[in-house]
């Protein structure tokens, strides 16, 4: 090999190199979402929250492919936030159990039990009439709560609990009861500082219990607003509804800051696959709930919500639950989100359990993802990019305390810079394409490095048999 040929292939080997490292620095265009960041005035450390668009571009679960660039193109110095870094909050706690005391009626003109205590109570908020309680009725474990009631009581389809020792403020209730099996138990809730004047307390949802070994249940009554239940009885009631016995509640305390709001988006209509519907996922973005609508009234279906990461994968539980939409029934209800295992999924399936046929007309499907934020030091010259969804792209983001050495106290009160969308499509850049064609887990460097040895080696092999030629050749 002469030695302009040998020169060519060292540059070549260089112009490889180049490639290799030229691939760990991504630029904005292979980004399949980007954004312009508006900074505060004379703010140059700030936050911004990823708008749901970039979250449905962005394709991996722990935010690698997030980056800022300023405008000569380089990353500014980033630190990416979750709600766990802004939110405080304490550990959500229980009370301790509170027995069920039954509430009953006498027979007209008969006198109450001994040692009964009156409870007024009213019926649908018109006429006032008088039920009676017996302190020492109340249901043990596995008793039913009517069992222990005066022979001529006439028990009402309601329970009453004496919560007015408990100390904190509520924002659901756990019940232990007996539930009639496949229907939904519509309860209504009170409470009263003295047995005598109610207030109603709004809550959320249905109970139900399901037959079947994976069939879903709820025996978790949440609040609409906490409630504080300090010197105050609680009375259940389901008027109307055979088959309920409560024996127990338990109080969940409420947390003393509130969670920031999540993020929803509309999922386009699912592909049919048999008795199921199932959504391919263009983002890696973990889900937090999933919100199964029905299309059409007088819906109520069992569904089994089930997950994979890629289609080679078998289809894996995630959780189970009712979907039904009562518009003509009383006031009219429906189903609320579910939530799900913050786990990424890139397909989700929903099929109908106990064997029953989806809802005509489909579902609509609408998901929840936790807020993500992220905190940044704008260095360099504006203006800043946000730029989202870059496949096998290694994470760049800095520690939060690197960051001019902000405490988590603080960057909650970083001014927030605002984000104006600039392009959210597929990104153009080849790289991105090749990117695609690797396997999962091999970045773009790691694969150009291997192939840098490659022509190394090719190139020195070359050289030494050349060497090795003219050597033998002079002889």
């Amino acid at each position: 090999m002469s030695t302009p040929r040998i020169a060519r292939a060292l540059l070549a080997l260089c112009s490889v190199i180049h490639m290799a490292w030229a691939a760990d620095a991504p630029t904005p265009a292979e980004f399949a979402w980007r954004g312009q960041l508006l900074l505060p005035a004379g703010a140059s450390l700030v936050r911004a929250e990823l708008p749901v668009e970039a979250l449905l571009r962005m394709q991996n679960a722990a935010g690698h492919d997030v980056r800022v660039f300023n405008a000569d193109g380089a990353v500014v110095p980033y630190a990416l936030l979750r709600p766990a870094d802004l939110e405080r909050s304490a550990p959500a706690v229980q009370t301790r159990a509170y027995p069920a005391y039954p509430l009953f009626a006498t027979a007209a003109g008969a006198p109450p039990a001994r040692g009964a205590v009156e409870v007024r109570v009213s019926a649908d908020g018109a006429s006032t009439g008088s039920a009676w309680v017996r302190w020492n009725t109340a249901a043990k474990a596995g008793d039913k709560a009517s069992a222990a009631l005066p022979a001529d009581a006439q028990p009402l389809q309601a329970a009453l609990f004496d919560t007015r020792a408990e100390q904190h403020t509520l924002s659901a209730l756990r019940l232990k009861a007996e539930l009639p099996r496949n229907t939904l138990v519509h309860l209504q809730l009170e409470s009263s500082a003295n047995l005598q004047g109610w207030q109603s307390v709004p809550v959320k949802g249905p109970l139900f219990r399901f037959d079947g070994a994976d069939a879903p249940n709820s025996m978790v009554l949440e609040l609409q607003q906490p409630l504080d239940v300090k010197g105050r009885y609680l009375r259940l009631g389901w008027a109307g509804q055979d088959g309920v016995q409560v024996s127990a509640l338990t109080g969940q305390v409420a947390t003393p800051h509130t969670q920031p709001p999540r993020v929803r988006a509309a999922l386009p209509a699912g592909a049919a696959d048999g008795n199921s519907l199932v959504w391919t996922l263009p983002f890696a973005t973990p889900l937090m709930a999933l919100h199964l609508q029905a299309a059409q009234d007088n819906t109520l279906v069992p569904v089994r919500i089930s997950g994979r990461s890629d289609a080679t994968q078998p289809w894996r539980a995630l959780a189970s639950t009712v979907v039904y939409r009562l518009d003509t029934v009383g006031q009219g209800s429906s189903n609320r989100a579910f939530a799900l295992p913050a786990t990424p999924v890139r397909a989700l399936r929903v099929e109908a359990s106990n064997g029953q046929p989806l809802p005509a007309g489909g579902l609509h499907a609408t998901v929840e993802f936790a807020p993500l934020q992220l905190a940044l030091l704008a260095s360099g010259p504006g203006p800043f990019t946000l730029a989202v969804g870059r496949t096998n792209t290694p994470s760049a983001a800095v520690e939060a305390g690197v960051l001019g050495a902000v405490s988590p106290a603080k960057l909650a009160e970083l001014p927030a810079a605002a984000v104006q969308q600039l392009r959210a499509d597929p990104p153009d850049a080849p790289q991105l394409w090749a990117a695609k064609l690797l396997p999962s887990g091999v970045s773009l460097r790691t694969a150009a490095l291997w192939l840098v040895l490659v022509v190394g080696v090719l190139v020195l092999a070359g050289v030494a048999y050349a060497l090795i030629r003219q050597i033998t050749g002079s002889k």
